[in-house]
């Protein structure tokens, strides 16, 4: 069994026109809402192996509260082509992810991770706010053979206030 849980970043402003996207950073909402969601998390008992994160601000800020929520204290990677990604080069990544991990965390951005909520678990998935994270199962024993999986949970900060 193999498990992903896609973690969309949480809210940042758009306000300031003279940072990159890229370079922006998470606000108090998104500080709160990466907060929540991983005290929430936690309480699914997932034992997480090994995380991805965009390079981005927002994502590697909302990966670093979120692993600090459950305990995960093993590297971090950190692949800026996750930022403005397509489906097929995300399906590389988890197909190229070591078998010697079976739960994962990708931490990334929209409308890639609401695409590929889609396409891994063959949900219909209608909104993807921030900070959500979206579980798909896989009956397989190698990242490379992911193809389709089950949805197991979808959780976001809107559902705990």
């Amino acid at each position: 069994m193999r498990k992903i849980i896609l973690v969309r970043h949480a809210q940042s402003p758009f306000k300031n026109i003279k940072i990159k996207d890229f370079d922006r950073t998470l606000n108090k909402t998104g500080i709160f809402e990466a907060n929540v969601m991983g005290n929430q998390i936690k309480k699914y008992k997932v034992e997480v192996d090994y995380i991805i994160t965009s390079g981005a601000n927002r994502a590697l800020e909302t990966c670093k509260i979120v692993s600090k929520c459950i305990s995960y204290n093993k590297k971090i990677e950190k692949d800026n082509n996750i930022y403005n990604s397509s489906i097929d080069f995300m399906m590389n990544l988890i197909n190229n992810i070591s078998d010697e991990y079976k739960t994962i965390m990708i931490f990334g951005h929209n409308p890639t991770l609401h695409h590929l909520s889609q396409k891994l678990s063959g949900e219909i998935v209608y909104t993807f706010p921030t900070c959500s994270m979206y579980s798909i199962m896989f009956d397989t024993s190698s990242w490379s053979e992911i193809i389709k999986g089950k949805k197991e949970f979808m959780i976001y900060p809107e559902l705990f206030k």
